[in-house]
């Protein structure tokens, strides 16, 4: 099968979740029960909600500032809007694109910063120092919450971290040893011919060009930083939701809420994590004994105001910079062998 036939299949796969979710989660409700907790919300409390929305998107492209550094200066407007463009397309997008359109934008708008270098920066962003933020966020709840995790879960947990700080030594040895590294990637694929090797092994130095940072100790520790005041208001941010449905929950539920939802997005889903967001933030509430009808107004609510904000600003920041999305969006979907080599 084709790699765009296997795209298709996991577009579709993602489709079919987010309808069973959606069903799952309405099976058995009661609509009069699920309006009256909407309409009784006091939305004035979605006002510092949003506010620490944009707040943690101008933190996220401060952060990342600081990670483009080495490769290029970059103005912080750009790196603002990018960003902002790229948590849109996440929500109107197919097969979560908005991470490849996000470094695609900044790339098409600044030649010295490669697609693979801007690549490498968002991967280490999401994939190590988020994912390490939110481990370590989780554990650290888990020890004042109410929330009760079974041995076997708490094993998970443990590993789960491991694995992640794993992940980070194996970054930083890419970083300052990028053409071993990728020697000792190459060098049990066997299987793979010369020409694929020689492919690879470009593809991991190029790619390192965007964890330069890493070698800067005090830009390492800033940006570690950063991400643990972003998710911590990200965390915060949900307490003015609980407040707008008056749950009358602790601080610990907003960032058990956090960390579900974020885990919960990963599984397939169609374009803005219908579904699967839905689905964790009802999950972690009804284990604080908020009532179904109740936890589901909360998240439909919680839901609404991210994609509202980020949707809408995305679309702005793409016109302010005279972007295309539909360009974004095939770049970032194209099966061109070289679509990391500009």
């Amino acid at each position: 099968m084709t790699l765009r036939g296997q795209r298709f299949l996991y577009f579709l796969l993602g489709l079919l979740i987010s309808a069973v979710l959606v069903w799952a989660l309405f099976r058995n409700i009661h609509f009069a029960e699920l309006w009256d907790a909407l309409k009784g919300a006091n939305y004035l409390w979605l006002i510092p909600n949003v506010a620490l929305i944009f707040f943690t998107m101008y933190q996220r492209a401060y952060r990342w500032k600081f990670m483009i550094a080495p490769i290029g200066h970059v103005p912080f407007s750009k790196l603002l809007s990018a960003t902002w463009i790229g948590f849109m397309a996440n929500n109107v997008l197919p097969l979560r694109l908005g991470e490849f359109v996000r470094a695609y934008s900044l790339a098409s708008r600044h030649k010295q910063i490669t697609k693979s270098a801007s690549l490498a920066t968002i991967f280490v962003e999401r994939m190590v120092f988020d994912l390490v933020a939110l481990l370590l966020i989780f554990g650290g709840v888990l020890y004042i919450s109410r929330i009760e995790l079974d041995e076997s879960m708490k094993l998970g947990l443990n590993v789960a971290i491991g694995i992640a700080l794993l992940g980070l030594a194996l970054i930083f040895m890419l970083a300052r040893k990028p053409q071993q590294t990728g020697q000792l990637i190459t060098r049990y694929l066997f299987f793979v011919p010369e020409s694929g090797k020689s492919l690879i092994r470009s593809v991991v130095v190029k790619f390192a060009r965007g964890l330069e940072f890493l070698s800067d100790a005090k830009a390492t520790a800033w940006v570690g930083t950063q991400t643990m005041m972003i998710w911590i208001l990200m965390g915060i941010s949900n307490v003015f939701v609980f407040k707008a449905f008056d749950l009358g929950l602790p601080l610990d539920a907003s960032f058990v809420v956090l960390v579900v939802v974020s885990v919960s997005i990963l599984v397939p889903s169609s374009p803005g994590f219908i579904g699967v967001y839905h689905a964790g933030a009802v999950w972690s509430l009804v284990a604080y004994g908020v009532p179904k009808a109740e936890a589901l107004s909360c998240a439909l609510v919680l839901h609404a105001a991210q994609y509202i904000v980020v949707t809408l600003m995305g679309f702005y920041h793409l016109k302010k910079e005279h972007l295309s999305l539909k360009r974004l969006g095939e770049e970032a979907s194209s099966d061109d062998e070289d679509a990391l080599d500009t």
